[in-house]
């Protein structure tokens, strides 16, 4: 067979699927939200006093599809403890990663993704100041 003829079915062939990966892959709905960690003072007042708010988390977040656990993705929240991720509709729970100490402590939260929507999240993680 001759190698111009070769390279051209592989070229097709990475074509369908990157194609059929693209297809698959959900564009339209997810989740997306914040995590922030707190307190930051050791006496807490509603509102917060000047510098006591909860601050951005910068972190790894696990993402699990419900209820047989499995790992779906892994991302990442920014200096403003900023993250989305893409996901198909679905229960997931998501699992974002405290710190080497054990402090701060970050709670998991289950939520349900639509089609044609991003979920909005809020998580948190507890600093152990008090």
């Amino acid at each position: 067979m001759p190698r111009a003829l070769i390279v051209a079915l592989l070229v097709a062939a990475a074509s369908v699927a990157e194609s059929a990966a693209a297809e698959s892959a959900p564009s339209d709905s997810g989740v997306r939200g914040d995590i922030k960690t707190g307190p930051t003072c050791p006496t807490e007042s509603v509102p917060p006093q000047p510098g006591c708010e909860d601050r951005p988390y910068q972190t790894v977040i696990k993402i699990r599809e419900l209820p047989e656990g499995d790992l779906v993705k892994k991302v990442k929240s920014g200096k403003r403890g900023r993250f989305h991720a893409r996901l198909e509709p679905g229960r997931y729970r998501l699992s974002p990663r405290g710190g080497k100490s054990g402090l701060p402590r970050c709670s998991a939260s289950d939520v349900t993704v639509t089609a044609h929507r991003f979920t909005v999240v809020h998580l948190g993680c507890d600093s152990g100041i008090r």
